[in-house]
C-alpha cells in the first residue's frame, strides 16, 4: 500500500539544471529577476534594522505591512492578503477555492508552476494555446465549458505577451455574468513593465482576483514576498488560512524599506523597459515577439551561442525558442552583439502622466440637475425645511458632501433637529455630532434623489469634448462621487466613455483618496494632475499625495469655488485650463 497519493508518481520538482547552479560567474538572463540589485541607501537603511532587529522574536509586523500596502493602493479593508511570494499566495488561493477535480485554465505556453499547482490540489488542467500572443477566442471556450477557475497571466510568462484591460473587459464580463461565476486570477507578476495593469477590473468583478510579486517591481526575489488584492469576502477566508508566522522578519522589514524608496525603484523599471526596447530593435537575424514584460521571447534558441559568451538564458527544448532577461546596460549590449544586432539610440522613456477629471463641474455641468434633484427631495423627505441652491452650494463647501445622497441625508439630518442655521458655519467642520444619523438616512435619501434625479438629469450638458481631451496627448481617467449606475448616465450626456472609479463602495467615497490611488496604480503614473471644483476633491488629492509620495501629484481647482478651494493651477472651466495643462504635461 502505498503512503502517497497515486497522481504524484508523475509529478516532477520544480528544480533547475545543475549546470545552472555551478554557472558562477555568468550572466543571469534566464531567471527575470531585476536586472540590478537594491540602490545604495535602501540597502544601508535595511541592513541597520537588521542589525538591532531581535532573531528570537516571532515576525509580527504582517499586520502593519499588510494595512500600509492597502492603504498605499487603494484597497479596501480587508481586501490584500500578503505572504511569502506570489506562487505562495496562489497556493493559497487553490486551497481556499478548489475542491479535487474542479478545472483550472492556464495559458500555454505558461508559468511553469502552474500544472504543479493544480495537480498538488488535485485540479484538472485546461491548457489555452495562446502562442506568442493572447487571443481570447479560447478563453471564452474555456469559459463555456465551465471550468472553475481562469488562472491569465499578463503579460504572460515566458513570451511577454499582454492585452490592455479594454481588451479583456469582455472576458471579464462574461464570466461574472454567468450563473456561478468562475473565478478569475489575473497574475501580474511583470505588470510593472506593461502599459497599464488591470487594477480598477477588481472592484468591479468581485470574482476577480489579482495577483503580485515583489520580485522584480521591488528587486526582491531574495525576500520571497507577494500579495492578491481581491473582493475582502474572499481574501479575509483565503487569508484565515495562512499559517501564522509565515514570513520572516527580516522579508517584512525589507518591504518596509522598499517601499520608502518606491521612486529609486521605479526609474530602474523604466529603465528595464528602455533598454527592452533597444534590445528588441537589435535581435540580428533572430526575432522575438513583442514583449511587455522584462525579457524577451527569442527565435531560434539563442542559448548555446550566449552560453558560449556566459550569458545564460532559459531555453525551452523543443520549441527552438529562449526567454532572454533584460539584463543591465552592458549585458544588454552584450546580448546584442551575440545576436548580431546593432543597438540603436535608446527610445525616451518619458514619466508616465495620468490627468484625472471629476465629473459634475467639470465634465458636465450638472449643478442644476442635482440641486433641483436634491430640492425636490428635501420638500418630499422635510417638507416644513425651508431650502434654497444658496444652501446647495453651502453644504458643497462644508467638506464630506460632495456626494448629494449624503448632501440629502445632511440637510434632513439638521433638519430634524432644527438646527439648518448651523450650515453656514460648518466650512471644514462637518456635523460630528450627526454622523451617524446621516448614514442610517443616506440609503432612503439616495432612493429620493435618484428618483426625481431621472428627470432633473435632462439640464446637464457636457464642458468638455473626446477630441478636446485626445489634443493633449496623455492618459484621461475619470474619479467620480456619482455612483456606477449615473456614470452610465454622465457617459450619454458627455457623447464618450473613459476609464473610471465612481463611488461603488465606501472606501471610494470622497475625500477618502483610495479612487485616485487606484487610478495611478492602475496606469503606472508618476505624474497625477486632478481637476476638480470642491472642498472634498482637493482633500483627496492631499491625502492620495501623503499616502504615495514617491507620485508627483497636482491639483486644479475650477468653476465658482476655485480661489476659495485653491490649488496648484485654477481656471474658470476644464476647457479653459487646458492649454496650460497641455504645457504642464507634454
Amino acid at each position: 500500500m502505498s503512503l502517497l497519493r497515486s497522481d504524484l508518481e508523475s509529478i516532477q520538482p520544480y528544480t533547475r539544471p545543475a549546470a545552472e547552479l555551478a554557472s558562477i560567474g555568468k550572466a543571469r538572463l534566464h531567471m527575470n529577476e531585476a536586472a540590478c540589485d537594491w540602490p545604495v541607501e535602501a540597502r544601508k537603511a535595511l541592513l541597520e534594522r537588521l542589525s538591532t532587529m531581535p532573531f528570537h522574536r516571532y515576525p509580527e509586523r504582517q499586520a502593519d505591512l499588510t494595512e500600509r500596502l492597502r492603504k498605499r493602493l487603494g484597497v479596501p479593508e480587508g481586501g490584500l492578503m500578503l505572504g511569502p511570494s506570489s506562487g505562495n499566495v496562489l497556493d493559497l488561493i487553490a486551497i481556499a477555492s478548489l475542491s479535487p477535480g474542479d478545472t483550472i485554465a492556464y495559458p500555454d505556453p505558461g508559468f511553469s508552476l502552474y500544472p504543479l499547482l493544480i495537480t498538488r490540489h488535485r485540479g484538472k488542467a485546461v491548457k489555452i494555446p495562446v502562442g506568442t500572443g493572447f487571443p481570447l477566442d479560447p478563453w471564452f471556450m474555456a469559459l463555456e465549458s465551465g471550468v472553475r477557475q481562469l488562472w491569465i497571466t499578463l503579460p504572460n510568462n515566458p513570451t511577454g505577451a499582454w492585452i490592455s484591460p479594454a481588451e479583456l473587459e469582455p472576458l471579464l464580463k462574461a464570466a461574472s455574468q454567468r450563473t456561478d461565476p468562475p473565478l478569475v486570477v489575473i497574475d501580474e507578476a511583470y505588470a510593472e513593465f506593461a502599459p497599464l495593469t488591470h487594477r480598477l477590473s477588481v472592484d468591479r468583478y468581485p470574482n476577480v482576483m489579482l495577483l503580485r510579486t515583489f520580485s522584480k517591481a521591488l528587486a526582491s526575489a531574495g525576500w520571497r514576498l507577494g500579495y492578491a488584492i481581491g473582493d475582502p469576502t474572499l481574501v479575509g477566508k483565503m487569508a484565515s488560512l495562512q499559517l501564522p508566522y509565515s514570513i520572516s522578519a527580516a522579508s517584512l522589514e525589507a518591504l518596509d524599506v522598499a517601499l520608502d524608496y518606491a521612486d529609486q525603484f521605479d526609474r530602474e523599471i523604466r529603465g528595464i523597459v528602455q533598454r527592452r526596447e533597444l534590445l528588441s530593435g537589435a535581435l540580428g537575424k533572430y526575432s522575438a515577439a513583442p514583449s511587455q514584460a522584462n525579457f524577451l521571447y527569442v527565435k531560434p534558441d539563442p542559448g548555446p551561442a550566449m552560453w558560449e559568451k556566459d550569458l545564460m538564458v532559459r531555453t525551452f527544448a523543443g520549441a527552438g525558442v529562449a526567454r532572454v532577461s533584460i539584463g543591465t546596460e552592458e549585458e544588454v549590449e552584450r546580448t546584442s552583439q551575440v545576436l548580431g544586432g546593432k543597438p540603436s539610440i535608446a527610445p525616451e522613456m518619458k514619466p508616465r502622466r495620468l490627468l484625472v477629471l471629476d465629473v459634475d463641474g467639470v465634465m458636465i455641468e450638472a449643478d442644476r440637475s442635482f440641486a433641483e434633484a436634491v430640492g425636490r427631495a428635501l420638500k418630499e423627505l422635510a417638507p416644513q425645511q425651508p431650502w434654497s441652491d444658496d444652501d446647495f452650494l453651502a453644504f458643497k463647501r462644508v467638506g464630506g458632501f460632495n456626494n448629494d445622497f449624503r448632501l440629502a441625508a445632511g440637510a434632513v439630518a439638521l433638519a430634524e433637529r432644527g438646527e439648518m442655521g448651523r450650515l453656514r458655519k460648518a466650512e471644514g467642520i462637518g456635523f460630528p455630532d450627526l454622523e451617524a444619523r446621516i448614514q442610517e438616512l443616506e440609503p432612503q435619501c439616495k432612493q429620493v434623489v435618484q428618483r426625481h434625479y431621472a428627470v432633473t438629469k435632462d439640464l446637464e450638458k457636457p464642458l468638455i469634448t473626446r477630441e478636446e481631451l485626445e489634443t493633449l496627448g496623455i492618459e484621461v481617467a475619470v474619479f467620480t462621487g456619482r455612483p456606477p449606475e449615473e456614470w452610465d448616465l454622465a457617459v450619454e450626456v458627455l457623447g464618450f466613455d473613459l476609464p473610471a472609479v465612481s463611488d461603488a463602495a465606501p472606501h471610494l467615497r470622497k475625500p477618502r483618496p483610495d479612487g485616485l490611488l487606484q487610478l495611478a496604480d492602475a496606469f503606472r503614473a508618476q505624474e497625477v494632475l486632478f481637476v476638480g471644483d470642491t472642498r472634498d476633491d482637493a482633500a483627496c488629492l492631499n491625502a492620495a499625495c501623503a499616502l504615495r509620495p514617491d507620485i508627483q501629484w497636482s491639483f486644479a481647482a475650477v468653476g465658482p469655488d476655485r480661489e476659495r478651494i485653491g490649488g496648484d493651477l485654477t481656471g474658470e472651466s476644464l476647457r479653459s485650463i487646458l492649454p496650460e495643462i497641455q504645457r504642464r504635461m507634454s
